[in-house]
C-alpha cells in the first residue's frame, strides 16, 4: 500500500503520529544500517521525511525541507520553555541523535554557542551524513561525565541520552548532577527529557535534583508518551 504523508504527520497538529512511532522501523526506504558496540543503527526516509532508529527505537525525525522543526510533542514542549527565557550564550547538549535539537538551537540562536556531546561515533556520523543543517563544529565524540568534568559557564544544559530499555544509572547518582550543577552558571538552566515507566524513578530523580540545587522540581509528562520533561535553574 503506498503511503503518504498524512499516514506519518498529523495535519492539525504538525506532528508525527503515534502509528507511525510504532512502526517507523519498517516504514519507509533504508539508508543506512549499521551496527556499532552491539547497538543496530539505522536511517529511513519517506518523502522528505527522514528518522533514526536506535535496535527499532525511534530516536529523532527531521523534515529534509525543514531541518530545525520539531515534529516530536516533548521538543515542542521544551521549545516552549527555551522561547520563555533570554537567549543563551553556551548550550551544552549530552546526547544527539539525530540532531533535530542541535538543528532547532541553530537556527533559532544563531549567535549562541552549542556544543553536543555524544559517545557513539557511528550516531555521530549518522547526523553528520544525513541530518546535519550546518557545519559540525563543537559536535564532541566523549564521554558525557568527562565532558562535564571541565564544562563551565554554560547557560542551558540539555540532557537527553539514550537507553533502550530503561534510564542509564548515573541519571540516578548524586555526583553527575553536582557536576551538572558546577557546569552551570548562575541561573543556567538544566532541561532533562527523562524516559521512565515508573513513579519510583522520578521520585528519585526529584530528590537527587531537590538535594543539589535546593529546589522542589516538578516532571511535565508528555500525554501518551514515556517521556517526562524536567526544568531545574540553578539559584544565582
Amino acid at each position: 500500500m503506498l503511503k503518504v504523508m498524512s499516514d506519518y504527520i498529523n495535519v492539525s497538529t504538525g506532528l508525527i503520529n503515534s502509528h507511525f512511532i510504532e512502526n517507523s522501523h519498517n516504514e519507509g526506504l533504508l539508508l543506512y544500517w549499521h551496527k556499532y558496540n552491539g547497538d543496530h543503527i539505522q536511517v529511513r526516509e519517506h518523502e522528505n521525511l527522514r528518522w533514526l532508529l536506535i535496535n527499532d527505537t525511534l530516536q529523532s525525525v527531521i523534515d529534509t525541507t525543514n531541518p530545525s522543526a520539531l515534529l516530536f510533542p516533548h521538543l515542542q514542549y521544551l521549545a516552549n520553555q527555551w522561547q520563555s527565557l533570554t537567549s543563551p550564550n553556551n548550550v551544552l547538549e549530552l546526547g544527539l541523535g539525530g540532531g533535530a535539537i542541535r538543528n532547532y538551537l541553530f537556527h533559532q540562536y544563531p549567535h549562541a554557542n552549542v556544543m553536543s556531546v555524544e559517545k557513539n561515533a557511528g550516531i555521530i556520523n549518522c547526523y553528520t551524513q544525513f541530518f546535519s543543517s550546518r557545519k559540525n563544529e563543537q559536535l564532541v565524540c566523549a564521554d558525557a561525565q568527562q565532558v562535564l568534568k571541565t564544562a563551565h559557564n554554560i547557560n542551558w544544559i540539555i540532557l537527553d541520552l539514550f537507553s533502550q530499555i530503561d534510564a542509564p544509572r548515573f541519571l540516578f547518582e548524586e555526583a553527575f548532577y553536582k557536576k551538572i550543577y558546577l557546569a552551570l552558571n548562575n541561573n543556567g538552566v538544566l532541561f532533562i527529557n527523562f524516559l521512565s515507566q515508573h513513579e519510583s524513578q522520578l521520585k528519585q530523580l526529584q530528590q537527587l535534583l531537590f538535594d543539589v540545587f535546593d529546589c522542589t522540581v516538578s516532571p511535565q509528562k508528555i500525554t501518551g508518551y514515556v517521556n517526562h520533561i524536567v526544568v531545574v535553574t540553578k539559584k544565582a
